[in-house]
């Protein structure tokens, strides 16, 4: 097998491995739950309020990992292409 075949076949399972890496930091994206107030919403709807932005902020930053990630799996899987290509 030539060298460039071993890199494409090398850079296609390196894109598959980023592209697992993604999908697990979206799942945990979308699994982020807000934290279970101590008092009720009548009298602190402000622990509410923060407790959501709290469970938004961490699934921001999960989704931002997961956007790398899927941007170096898509970088990974195109040099695969090109290389097979060759």
């Amino acid at each position: 097998m030539s060298l460039t075949k071993t890199l494409a076949i090398t850079f296609a399972l390196l894109g598959f491995i980023a592209a697992v890496v993604a999908a697990f930091y979206w799942w945990k994206a979308s699994t982020t739950d807000s934290p279970e107030p101590v008092a009720s919403i009548s009298d602190a709807s402000e622990l509410h309020i923060l407790g959501n932005q709290v469970a938004f902020n961490e699934s921001s930053r999960l989704n931002s990992v997961a956007a790398r990630w899927t941007g170096v799996a898509a970088v990974l899987n195109a040099t695969s292409s090109v290389l097979g290509l060759l």
